[in-house]
């Protein structure tokens, strides 16, 4: 049985809590009751390509802006499950148990216990009553998804549901070798995800490489970190200014994906956003949080750009170098990166798993 022949068998009305949320045209989430809207509250569980946000702020009751639980789109479901390659009587651990929706899906396939781990406890009680509702053989554990469920391993597959940034190795381990862990990995630069499929080795580590786009709500303890303000210190004069020569919007514009991706890889927890000058042009900011520097640039017609750079990191002379770094290597795409866990952590690669990455090129 494949996914799509369990998403057939598996209702996902029976998931969907009674108050779901929806935005409305001033960005504001508000929730949707079954009781007060019955027929387009099945309009969307309906829906085959549309997540349904099942939780906002972490628990918010009137209104929200950040969705932090959800019943994934059934579609993307389906190619998440389907790259497992699950196979019945396979033991299966999933981070991120959202409404068990995901879980019951992956047993009607397996036909043995899933283990499912979410952080909230109101999320994991609502999944525990569903699956237990149609008779599902998963097991919903609170708790810290980064430390998996070591009482139940060792499983043939590990999959997150939520977004990743730093793999944590208790997952690695508790995974049989030659076994499939598989997540939605994202650098805070890119702003989105790619899947990332891991193959356990036999010497305790995980090896595998990138794939198609794939955005998750972040694992909680990975939230990125906040923007630093940087519009004080423009004030106050407090910046040193550079000129370069590369156009910011080559690298940070929304359409340079493969630039953002393999940049993003090699400069961890930066940021980026830009505002709109009211000529119409864009000023790119850049930020990382933890040292407190940011870098602000508009750029010009006169193919000179003025940077200002503050803190301790100079952050757009480190994006510069990785900038030149990935065009000197081809522009290599997402899917010719790759990345190894090990106790000691994980590890970037360009094409082979020896081809290690510089995480600060030419800096």
């Amino acid at each position: 049985m494949n996914a799509h022949d369990a998403l057939r068998l598996v209702p996902r009305e029976l998931f969907i809590p009674e108050t779901i949320w929806v935005r409305g045209d001033d960005l504001w989430m508000t929730p949707l009751r079954r009781g007060d809207a019955p027929e387009e509250w099945a309009r969307l569980v309906a829906l085959d390509d549309e997540a349904i946000i099942t939780q906002v702020d972490d628990g918010a009751i009137d209104k929200g802006l950040r969705p932090t639980s959800s019943s994934s789109a059934p579609s993307v479901m389906a190619k998440m499950i389907d790259a497992l390659k699950l196979r019945p009587g396979m033991g299966v651990l999933e981070i991120g148990a959202g409404t068990g929706y995901n879980a019951a899906i992956m047993a009607a396939i397996t036909g043995v216990d899933v283990t499912t781990v979410e952080v909230d406890p109101d999320v994991a009680s609502h999944a525990r009553l569903a699956v237990e509702r149609g008779g599902y053989p998963v097991t919903v554990i609170t708790g810290d998804g980064r430390d998996g469920c070591s009482d139940r391993a060792p499983y043939d597959r590990v999959i997150a549901t939520v977004g990743i940034a730093d793999v944590p190795y208790a997952w690695v381990e508790q995974t049989r070798s030659g076994g499939l862990i598989l997540m939605p990995w994202r650098n805070d630069l890119e702003q989105g995800g790619r899947m990332l499929t891991l193959t356990k080795q036999g010497d305790g580590s995980a090896v595998g490489k990138f794939g198609q786009g794939l955005s998750f709500m972040h694992l909680r303890q990975q939230r990125p970190s906040r923007f630093v303000s940087w519009v004080s210190d423009h004030e106050d004069g407090r910046y040193d200014q550079t000129i370069t020569q590369v156009n910011p919007s080559e690298v940070l514009d929304g359409g340079a994906y493969d630039a953002k991706f393999a940049i993003g890889l090699m400069l961890a927890n930066f940021t980026d956003g830009y505002t709109r000058n009211e000529d119409g042009s864009h000023t790119f900011r850049l930020s990382h949080y933890e040292s407190g520097s940011w870098a602000g640039f508009t750029p010009s017609d006169t193919g000179e750009h003025l940077v200002r750079q503050h803190g301790p990191r100079r952050l757009w002379d480190e994006l510069e170098s990785a900038y030149h770094w990935w065009i000197e290597s081809g522009r290599p795409g997402p899917t010719r990166f790759g990345l190894t866990v090990t106790p000691m952590g994980q590890r970037i690669w360009l094409d082979e798993p020896d081809n290690l990455v510089d995480p600060a090129p030419g800096t």
